[in-house]
């Protein structure tokens, strides 16, 4: 069964502007959202300390909120030997924290220069597989986002990634990261069994929380006749404050991924 969450990327502002932290987050996704998990975003963490993670822990047990999904950014910069080096450790850090609070899943976006260059595409799959195939944290799948501009970005670059990890590696499938946005169905249908969890973008909501982009019923159609039944995180990419329309969005997925109100 599909599971709803968000990812906290979504009220970026409300983080920035020192009017939300991780803990009154996680009791607005479970509270004012009503929401089955929780995907936290790295810039969200205040420390990586232990003591601090434990609070984290301790509110998802207290909230039966669930943190699904531990989302970072590794950089390759210009792939010398250290930053390669350096990306690596960076992945191997925050498995230890995905691991630590419980999530099945690592969300991956990618920094660097030239990530359209095959052989440093090539490179990003290995590097990643490799510090996979140290066998600390089989539980937990890794993903790429696909993202423009980015190291994976459409079908055959997930096939790629496919191959060359021998398919550790899987996609975060973002539904809205395309400049035309009509290729986002294809695309999801196309990869959508290689994907760990599905981000569903929301850009411009109406009152009922439907997007004015992005055409749901259709979303809904893909992830039915895949059989897909892992988490979709709500991805607010809007100025308007979340705290308002992530609520509606998360109503709104109910009524049209699982029908219920």
């Amino acid at each position: 069964m599909i599971k709803i969450g968000c990812i906290s990327w979504s009220h970026r502002n409300d983080f920035s502007k020192g009017a939300m932290d991780v803990f009154t987050w996680m009791e607005h996704c479970k509270q004012e959202c009503r929401l089955d998990g929780a995907e936290i975003w790295n810039n969200h963490f205040e420390s990586l300390e232990e003591d601090y993670l434990q609070k984290i822990k301790k509110k998802s047990e207290e909230l039966g909120l669930p943190v699904y999904s531990v989302a970072t950014k590794c950089i390759f910069g210009g792939f010398s030997d250290e930053e390669i080096k350096k990306a690596k450790d960076t992945m191997r850090e925050w498995l230890k924290i995905t691991d630590y609070l419980g999530a099945s899943i690592m969300r991956i976006s990618i920094g660097g220069e030239g990530l359209r260059d095959e052989k440093r595409q090539e490179k990003v799959f290995l590097s990643l597989s490799e510090v996979i195939q140290e066998g600390k944290y089989p539980h937990i799948t890794v993903g790429i986002e696909n993202q423009e501009p980015g190291v994976v970005q459409n079908v055959s670059d997930v096939k790629k990634m496919k191959a060359v990890s021998g398919g550790l590696l899987k996609v975060v499938l973002d539904n809205g990261s395309f400049i035309k946005k009509g290729d986002s169905y294809g695309f999801m249908e196309e990869v959508l069994l290689d994907a760990a969890v599905v981000h569903v973008k929301f850009f411009d909501i109406n009152e009922d929380g439907s997007d004015k982009i992005l055409d749901y019923a259709k979303i809904k159609d893909i992830l039915k006749s895949k059989g897909y039944d892992g988490y979709v995180s709500i991805e607010y990419d809007s100025n308007e404050p979340a705290v308002r329309d992530v609520p509606k969005i998360a109503s709104y997925l109910r009524k049209v991924l699982l029908e219920v109100e």
